[in-house]
């Protein structure tokens, strides 16, 4: 009985990862003697090195693919704001109230000058020579409240 599918790619598995071909080799080599299709004599000839620097170095690829293997925590890792942050955020709304400060400044100094400027026109018509008619006089007096105009009961 023969199976369907694909047959299992191995070793080759390794050229679609990501790094040195140098590095890439190695880590093939080490997978094809682990799954008994080199011995360590023909890897370590592959590879030019000795049968004790190709023990080490399976041992130090085992040991790190089953230290990333090691179960972690689901989920993201949680937030930890450090001090630094912290300081940063409270600069930066530091600067947002010293900016909202300096648009009040500059507005009431706007503000300053248009009412200055306005003054300095009623004056220049004062000082023009014209006349205050009754009519307007009689306006610019304080009238009485309701109050005191009330009748007396």
């Amino acid at each position: 009985m023969s199976r369907a599918g694909r047959k299992p790619t191995g070793p080759a598995l390794v050229e679609r990862l990501e790094g040195s071909e140098r590095a890439k080799e190695r880590l093939e080599t080490i997978l094809e003697t682990i799954s008994g299709r080199l011995t360590i004599e023909q890897a370590c000839r592959r590879l030019g090195i000795h049968a004790t620097r190709f023990h080490a170095l399976r041992d130090e690829a085992l040991e790190a693919s089953l230290e990333r293997l090691e179960p972690k925590a689901a989920g993201r890792p949680p937030h930890v704001e450090t001090e630094e942050m912290r300081r940063c955020a409270e600069l930066e709304d530091q600067v947002d109230r010293l900016q909202v400060e300096l648009q009040l400044a500059e507005t009431r100094g706007q503000i300053v000058q248009i009412l200055s400027s306005a003054a300095e026109v009623e004056s220049s018509d004062e000082s023009s020579g014209k006349k205050t008619t009754d009519r307007r006089r009689k306006s610019r007096r304080k009238r009485p409240s309701r109050r005191s105009r009330a009748r007396p009961r």
